[in-house]
């Protein structure tokens, strides 16, 4: 079929008052496509393509490095630069791939063409079937194939253009209706809610069948929504169930959605959290999971909660795409963040995302928790010894002992302020850590200074014991004996 098509619309041209061995091009736009018109006589393919290229601004690839090519006559006027492109290779027995940008040039056509091929070439086709007859009666269907091979490419913006062109120039087609509806459904996926919001409004005034007008009212009130008019969404919601009552399964869960965000919006996190538990009973499957867990977080923040909603994050990332991770931890460090007392819960979050292979996510809050926490200054006494000891306990405790030992070394010179049991808390905690990273010797003689300042025998032995366990670790028995013997 598209063969046929091409055969049709890309007829060999008739060679007539061109420039001798020479070659002129001029290009134009029109509805967004780029048009071109060629004269050679008897000119190298390479220069033809070359000027073709810097008319459009484009770039050329695939013949840098040629000087010499074959010899092309041709007289192309007004063609999409896809098809003149296609057509001034062929003649010289190579194909070419037309991007939004550039022009691609192989040496010679590929007998089994790929999608991709295969998809360009049933775009041109359409293209010039629109510019030869653009008010022909099939030209709504034309428009919608072009939308769906931009769908294919990925090119969704362009799709929507195709069905706006449609929706503009055919008002009377029975494809009108069709095409709004999957414009406003491309546009929602894009989250424009201003450039759906008018095709849905048409949908759900105008359609013709129920469903198509439940659709454009529920997703009318979801643009609505969005644009911040949570009040306004809510009463839409509300008219649409007293005339159209829920009746699918999807349409239900989506209504249920929709509304939990406006109570959200409106500062009903109650009634909003409600509406989320009936959409998961009607099915899992039927909502979006993120945006279910999101609408929870939000409920559970209004709700004076944010640190329970950090915890559904971190639980909700688990055994998720490496994305999906990403925004769920980030999400969930932001919330620990905007509390005042959750900087630790912050570097646990990304030392749990670094493990994860997803650390740069959460880089950001991680280094404002570290400047909350004093541990970017140059000296890390600020506060007093028992907010430094509590702040180095609280580190220990998330996993995070090389800030906890950052604290405990600015913490040293003033742990003689500080009360008995506290001085054994501070010298247990640095103590182990020195162990690790310093190595016995250190950690022995930090258990040595701090014991010869305690008075209780009671307090002395805790200290003991840990150094025995320490030279226990490292196999020095002998030391180890004298240590649970009470002498270091």
């Amino acid at each position: 079929m598209i063969a046929l098509i091409l055969t049709c619309c890309l007829a060999t041209p008739i060679v007539q008052g061109v420039t001798p061995h020479g070659v002129v091009v001029e290009v134009s736009a029109v509805n967004d496509d780029m048009y071109c018109s060629v004269q050679a006589n008897q000119y190298p393919v390479h220069r033809v393509m070359r000027t073709i290229a810097a008319k459009l601004g484009y770039q050329l690839t695939g013949l840098e490095d040629v000087e010499d090519s074959a010899l092309v006559t041709v007289d192309l006027e007004n063609r999409p630069v896809r098809d003149a492109v296609r057509y001034i290779l062929g003649t010289a027995g190579m194909s070419g791939r037309v991007s939004a940008d550039g022009i691609h040039v192989g040496l010679e056509l590929s007998p089994f063409p790929d999608r991709d091929t295969v998809l360009q070439e049933a775009e041109i086709a359409f293209l010039t079937a629109i510019q030869r007859f653009p008010a022909g009666e099939q030209v709504p269907d034309a428009r919608m194939n072009l939308a769906q091979i931009a769908i294919e490419r990925g090119e969704r913006e362009k799709a929507v253009r195709h069905y706006e062109l449609l929706i503009e120039k055919f008002p009377g087609s029975p494809l009108f209706m069709e095409a709004r509806t999957l414009a406003g459904r491309i546009l929602v996926e894009l989250e424009d809610w201003s450039a759906a919001r008018p095709h849905f409004m048409d949908v759900g005034n105008n359609a013709q069948t129920d469903e198509l007008i439940i659709e454009g009212r529920r997703e009318l009130a979801r643009c609505v929504l969005h644009l911040g008019e949570s009040r306004r969404a809510l009463f839409m919601l509300q008219a649409l169930e007293q005339v159209y009552p829920a009746q699918e399964p999807m349409d239900h869960a989506q209504r249920l959605v929709l509304r939990a965000r406006a109570r959200i919006g409106l500062g009903d996190y109650i009634d909003a959290l409600r509406d989320l538990d009936a959409a998961r009973r009607l099915g899992p499957e039927l909502v979006d999971e993120f945006e279910s867990m999101d609408l929870r977080a939000k409920a559970m923040e209004l709700g004076g909660s944010p640190v329970e909603a950090a915890v559904g994050w971190l639980a909700y990332s688990k055994d998720k795409p490496e994305h999906i991770q990403r925004q769920a931890l980030k999400r969930a460090a932001e919330l620990a963040l905007s509390q005042e007392d959750q900087e630790v819960a912050v570097l646990f979050l990304h030392k749990h995302a670094v493990k994860n292979g997803v650390g740069d996510a959460l880089e950001a809050a991680a280094n404002e928790a570290r400047a909350r926490l004093g541990l970017e200054a140059e000296s890390f006494s600020d506060g007093s010894a028992s907010i430094q000891l509590h702040r180095a306990g609280q580190l220990i405790e998330a996993g995070l002992s090389a800030e906890a030992g950052r604290v405990f070394e600015a913490l040293e010179p003033k742990v003689w302020s500080l009360g008995a049991a506290e001085r054994v808390r501070f010298a247990t905690g640095y103590g182990r850590i020195l162990e690790t990273e310093e190595g016995v010797i250190d950690a022995i003689n930090l258990l040595r200074r701090v014991a010869r300042t305690l008075e209780s025998q009671a307090n002395r032995t805790q200290l003991y014991l840990l150094a025995g366990e320490i030279y226990e670790r490292h196999h020095r028995f002998e030391e180890a004996a004298a240590a649970y013997g009470g002498e270091l």
